[in-house]
């Protein structure tokens, strides 16, 4: 039985706005207003967003989703670490990738403190929905259900984020670099 209900419903309302804050920073400010897929110098950066898109999908349906538990839980745990050190390793390098355009805008820099806050607190309230035997690696992949508001706040951000993460690799693909060894292979 899941032991917090409520934390899984505040952690589902959580992480609604931290979508709707990371479309207007993915969607709208690196992909479209900036193009920093597009941008030689950003295309690293790009990448690490595009990890990161990919990586949120599972995150979102092993935390949010269901009432994981166990080696299940484990994984989403696993999936959750790493878009944290995807998200590390792209703020370290932000500098020299924006370098060009003058650094990391005021605003921006603002919402990603949002996001980081915001995500910080979903993933929180999303773990701390799990009744204490849900750790062990010995539990089942799932304990009960969550209420369907928590099963119905969470289909956005799937979808969405199946989109987005489609998106980013599509562009990642289409802007990659070309190398000078197939280049003269290819002509």
């Amino acid at each position: 039985m899941v032991s917090q209900p409520n934390a899984a419903l505040a952690a589902a309302l959580v992480l609604q706005l931290f979508a709707v804050l990371s479309t207007i920073d993915g969607l709208y400010i690196h992909l479209w207003r900036l193009r920093l897929h597009g941008r030689p110098e950003s295309y690293r950066e790009h990448l690490r967003h595009t990890a990161r898109a990919v990586l949120f999908v599972p995150v979102v349906v092993t935390v949010f989703a269901m009432p994981s538990a166990g080696f299940l839980l484990w994984v989403g745990v696993a999936f959750a670490a790493l878009d944290q050190a995807a998200g590390i390793v792209d703020a370290l390098a932000e500098r020299d990738s924006r370098a060009s355009l003058g650094g990391l805008g005021r605003s921006e820099y603002a919402l990603h403190v949002a996001l980081v806050e915001v995500h910080a607190i979903a993933l929180t309230l999303g773990l701390v929905a799990r009744p204490s035997e849900a750790w062990s690696l010995s539990a089942p992949s799932t304990l009960g259900e969550w209420p369907a508001a928590v099963q119905m706040l969470v289909m956005g951000p799937i979808v969405g984020g199946i989109a987005v993460a489609a998106l980013h690799v599509v562009l990642a693909w289409a802007n990659r670099p070309s190398f000078a060894c197939c280049a003269a292979k290819a002509a």
